[in-house]
Parts: structure tokens; sequence; C-alpha cells
């Protein structure tokens, strides 16, 4: 069904505007038969000839995003619809496209803006509203999810799709039975406990959140990574939260439990403590003191392991043996880079982030070698996870600006050269501002 998968071009009569240059419209042609045929990486070829033809093709570049995400490119590929909409902000198939890649993704945030956009260049198509229903109940926006789906049975008349429209039915009769949303302030139970091994309190005390609708949605995603045992995942989740929402107890409480459970006692301390000075809740302080007693006793275990013939160090111990092989990883990583071994740095780097998921400068060097090895779309994720982590830092800002020229997107990557240029961060350096500077004024 065309409502639960990328759509493509495939007729040239559909294309808007005048028709392009003849190089560039034949390269478009040959590769939207052979996206037809399934031979991908000769589409791919194509469209690419296309667009160096043609820079801002948005049907090429939308083609290629097809073709990545037939791949399993993800990533790559809603980067290619992000930079067709660019180039045409109303090339409707691209915002289908997208909406589609990005809930396949679970960034139904992402999803929901480009079937909102879609539905509104094409509000006759009933698998727009599918889209719809589908990302705004994802997000757990039931009474949107509900007015998509009514408008896609509404619309929805071919006979081959009637099992979709049961689906929505079911979907819309079982949100109106749900208990309308709080909109300013919610309470929602903590975390479960992490495993044994972390030890931290298995309380769960009901904890009262005030905060956007993003911020809840960044929680829910970390309980379901940590549920999933996926818990570098989930900590990320959860500093999206912390980031956006600095004095949420609910997320800094479980960020601290994400990084018990991989090891981070001192971190995790860190965020019980802020939950302390935050909250008067007699429950939640008290789970957040029983946890940091216990993080400070595995502190202690850990510093004994380290240095058996010594008493542990007064107040927050040296890097505990992880974090150090983390660092030894880290600057063999850099090494590499210097000598041009990004297969090699990878390694290195993807290891000392697997021993310290919160090493900030891992992942601007990481960056770097996705940079080195081609692989730009891994790169951007990489300085963004690095800005997450740590804000203060520039590095990462020139490295986005790079991937994203890379992967053709000149107006993200001009805001980040200029956001590199102007900083002050200790880690700037004059000769890369004065480049970034030159590249941003191209991009113009």
């Amino acid at each position: 069904m065309l409502a639960r998968s990328i759509l493509v071009t495939f007729a040239v009569a559909v294309l808007a505007g005048a028709a392009p240059p003849g190089p560039a419209k034949i390269s478009f042609e040959r590769g939207e038969q052979a996206l037809a045929e399934n031979r991908l990486d000769e589409a791919a070829a194509a469209y690419r000839a296309a667009i160096a033809a043609r820079p801002g093709y948005a049907e090429a570049i939308n083609g290629l995003g097809s073709v990545l995400f037939k791949q399993g490119k993800k990533e790559e590929a809603i980067a290619q619809f992000k930079a067709a909409i660019e180039a045409d902000p109303n090339f409707k198939l691209a915002h289908f496209n997208l909406g589609y890649a990005a809930r396949k993704s679970e960034d139904f945030g992402t999803a929901a803006r480009a079937y909102e956009k879609y539905t509104q260049l094409d509000p006759n198509d009933p698998d727009g509203y599918y889209g719809l229903g589908e990302s705004y109940r994802q997000l757990g926006q039931s009474s949107k999810a509900v007015a998509a789906y009514e408008q896609f049975v509404a619309k929805e008349t071919r006979p081959s799709e009637q099992k979709w429209v049961d689906k929505a039915k079911e979907y819309i009769a079982a949100l109106k039975k749900e208990s309308p949303p709080v909109s300013k302030t919610e309470v929602i139970a903590a975390a479960a406990a992490p495993p044994s091994s972390a030890s931290p309190s298995s309380a769960q005390p009901t904890i009262a959140v005030v905060g956007s609708a993003a911020v809840t949605r960044q929680i829910a995603e970390g309980d379901r990574l940590m549920e999933e045992k996926k818990y570098r995942d989930a900590s990320f989740s959860y500093l999206d939260a912390v980031n956006a929402d600095p004095n949420n107890v609910e997320a800094l409480f479980k960020l601290g439990n994400s990084y018990a459970v991989l090891g981070y006692y001192v971190q995790a301390i860190e965020r019980w403590n802020k939950v302390l000075q935050l909250t008067s809740d007699a429950a939640v302080r008290k789970s957040a003191q029983d946890n940091i007693s216990r993080a400070q006793a595995k502190v202690g275990q850990l510093s004994m392991t380290a240095q058996p013939n010594q008493s542990p160090p007064p107040g927050p111990p040296a890097l505990d043996p992880t974090r150090s092989q983390a660092r030894t990883a880290y600057e063999q990583g850099v090494r590499q880079i210097g000598a041009r071994d990004y297969g090699g740095a990878m390694q290195s780097l993807t290891q000392a982030i697997q021993l310290e998921p919160t090493l900030a400068v891992a992942y601007v060097a990481r960056g770097s070698a996705n940079i080195g090895l081609r692989r730009y779309s891994e790169a951007a994720a990489d300085y963004e996870s690095a800005i997450r982590l740590d804000g203060s830092m520039a590095s990462p800002l020139y490295g986005l600006g790079e991937a994203l020229r890379a992967m053709g997107r000149s107006t993200d990557a001009k805001q980040y050269y200029e956001r590199y240029a102007s900083s002050a961060a200790a880690d700037v350096r004059p000769e890369l501002q004065r480049e970034a500077r030159q590249k941003a004024d191209k991009l113009r």
C-alpha cells in the first residue's frame, strides 16, 4: 500500500516547473528507470549525475533518497529528502517520503511535521492522513491522531485499502477511550530501578513533572530504551530532556539511573544530588539519597580495586579503570586520525565511546574519522551527540558544518560555520574560524 511505503516519481509528467537541462533530465530519467527495476546502485549513480549537472534538482535528490532508503540507509535518505524540500519547499513527494522515512526511524516529531505539510499540499490524498495519524499516535497526541485517522477513513475509498480503514477505526475507538492528556502538568511514575548490579533504589516515587510535550516524549523514549536494555541510547534520550529542561526532576532522576547502569557512578551522583536540590517530595528525596549511597559504595569499591594497597581518596575518586581505558582508546584514535588511518580510528573511538558513553571529545573525533571515510550522515550524528553532551565545545560545530555541506544541506551548514566563527569557546582554533567564515560566505 502506498501509505506504508516510500513514494517515487516514475512519471516525468508530474514534475513541477520547467524541464531541466538535457543532461540532467537524461540522467534523472535513467535513475527513475533503474529504480523502477530495483537496480539500486545504477539508480544512485544516475541521480547523482543529474544532481551534479543541475545542483538543487529536487526530483533527483528525492530519487536518491528513495534509493538510499531501499538500501537501508535511513539517515542518509532522510538527509536527501530534507535537501529536496530545501530545494523546493512545495515538492509534496519529498514531504511524504520524509514523513515515512522519519516514522520508520522512530523520529515521530519530524514525521508529523512532514505529513502535516504533505496534507496541506495534497489534502485529497488519504495516505498522508494515515501517516499523520500514526505519527501523532506515537507522540501521544491522541486528539490529533483521532482527527487524522478520521480524515483517512473519510477519504479512503479504494477497496484494496479497506483493511487499513478498519485498522484506523480500531485506533480511533481505542484513543477515544483514553483520558484526555493534561496540558501543563503530568503526574508520571519514575523509571523502574536499573538492574541490581548498578544498585540504585528500587523505589518508584511519583514525580510531578512540568514541561513541554517534547520533554515528556524524550523521557518516554528513554523509558522504552531502558526496558529494551539499550542503556546508552536511553541516557541520550534523558540527556536531551535535561538539556531542554535542566530543572526537570524526572529527567534528572532517570538520567542518573541510566548512568548508574552504565557504571558511571560519579555522573549519576551529580544528577541525583541536583534532584535533592530541586524537589521537596519526601519519597523522591529518599529514593535519590538511597541511590547516592549505593553509588558512593560502588565508587569506593572501584577505587580499592584500582589501588588495593591504598586508602580511597576523599571525595570523588580519580578515573576508574574503565574510564582510563576509554581515555587510552580515545588518544589512540586521535593518533590514528593524524596518520589517516580512519578505519582504525573508528574502531578505537567506538571502543572509547562504549567504555565511556559520556565522553564528548570521543564523539567529535569519531565524527572526524567518519568525515575521512566520507560517511557524512554518521559524522553529523556523532557531532550532534557531542553537542548534546557538552554544549560548551565549539569543535563539533565546525564538524557539523563540514558534514552538512558534504550532504548538500547548505543552509544548515552555513548556520554551524557561522556559530563556530563567532564562538569564544576554549577549543576554538583561529585558523579554522577564518575558514569557517569563508565557507559560510560562499554558502550565501
